[in-house]
């Protein structure tokens, strides 16, 4: 399916299921402590590299966009979903939401210390990784970090009903080796790769990897 096309379920998915999806969940507090020991992990080196400035590439409802800011960074949320925006705005007027998509995001050149996409690429396709992680270099300073989150296998799955709703949708499986290798190719030098079993409501495995644009050297 063109890429285009892809993009468009996705998008038409998640403005079907914003609402219900807020109402679910609301909050940050439904993540693993294994998965939060990573986010707070992703925050201390984008703080200790004197950074604050992170986009939540894929940011849904915003609420790790707050979570985010909770950690004493400066986010701003960006996700395909018009409908999903809509409702960020909604829940945290404090904070900023923009549409967009991770193969193009809103920024210039080095301008953003961290990128934290949670879950974002499980409805991108392997052959997609590539150019994502390229315009995720972009956009981060020297030094910057990105934490990247997915489902961790092999192949894929059709979504037809999510969050009380009928949708019509796929989430891709990644290798957590893959995506690391695809990170460097990027350019990225890879810090840490996290993986845990499935938890209580969830099908797989689960992958976090945290890597960092090499900084300039003298």
């Amino acid at each position: 399916m063109p890429v285009d096309d892809r993009l468009a379920r996705v998008r038409s998915a998640y403005d079907v299921v914003a609402e219900s999806y807020s109402r679910l969940l609301p909050d940050a507090s439904f993540e693993a402590p294994t998965d939060q020991g990573m986010i707070a992990a992703f925050a201390r080196h984008v703080k200790d590299g004197n950074g604050r400035f992170v986009v939540d590439a894929g940011c849904g409802t915003g609420r790790m966009t707050d979570l985010l800011a909770s950690l004493g960074l400066e986010p701003v949320g960006i996700d395909l979903s018009a409908g999903m925006i809509e409702v960020a705005r909604r829940n945290n007027p404090g904070l900023k939401f923009d549409v967009g998509e991770l193969a193009n995001l809103p920024h210039g050149d080095q301008q953003l210390d961290g990128i934290f996409a949670w879950y974002s690429i499980i409805h991108l396709e392997p052959g997609d990784l590539p150019g994502v992680f390229a315009e995720f270099f972009r956009v981060l300073v020297p030094g910057g970090y990105v934490l990247v989150s997915f489902q961790a296998g092999e192949g894929r799955r059709h979504i037809s009903r999510a969050y009380g709703h009928d949708v019509a949708m796929d989430a891709q499986l990644f290798l957590p080796a893959r995506v690391s290798e695809q990170l460097a190719d990027a350019g990225f030098t890879m810090i840490a790769r996290m993986t845990r079993e499935p938890g209580r409501l969830e099908r797989t495995p689960q992958a976090v990897v945290l890597a960092q644009r090499p900084p300039w050297r003298p």
